[in-house]
């Protein structure tokens, strides 16, 4: 009867083991760990949710230092990123680059694509957002310009 007890006992175990969930599996988009999470998260919390404590959970400290100087995210939007949106952005990955730089695991970047209104007018824009590993989180360092824009020079 015993081993039978301890056939059954070893066969739950195994098969608890086998239905546990593998974090590994989980889209990038959804793992919050992941930086193209972040971003989309960032740019929620400035254009959607108007969330300043949001917005600097997911960036460096420097990064943080001018959010906090332009008091609010509309105000970080307007004069830092030069992109103004009415509420109700939508917000995508642009996966046509490979963004990770190969050689580099402290470094990354993703572009996000916004699409909403700004005054009834629709705006499409584009930014690339620049990440840095800071002990083991994945940590907005820049936003840049659209990677794909016309450089006047």
């Amino acid at each position: 009867m015993n081993i039978i007890r301890t056939l059954v006992v070893i066969f739950v175990f195994i098969n608890l083991y086998a239905c546990k969930e593998q974090s590994s599996n989980i889209p990038a988009f959804a793992n919050p760990n992941a930086p193209e999470y972040r971003a989309l998260t960032f740019f929620d919390a400035i254009y959607n949710q108007n969330d300043i404590s949001l917005l600097l959970k997911y960036v460096t400290k420097k990064h943080a230092r001018i959010i906090k100087s332009y008091g609010t995210p509309k105000g970080y939007s307007r004069y830092v990123l030069n992109m103004q949106f009415d509420k109700g952005v939508d917000l995508k990955i642009d996966r046509t680059l490979n963004q990770v730089k190969v050689g580099d695991n402290n470094t990354t970047s993703v572009n996000i694509l916004f699409t909403g209104k700004y005054l009834g007018a629709l705006k499409n824009d584009l930014r690339k957002v620049k990440f840095v590993k800071e002990k083991g989180e994945w940590l907005i360092a820049e936003i840049a310009d659209d990677p794909y824009a016309r450089q006047h020079k």
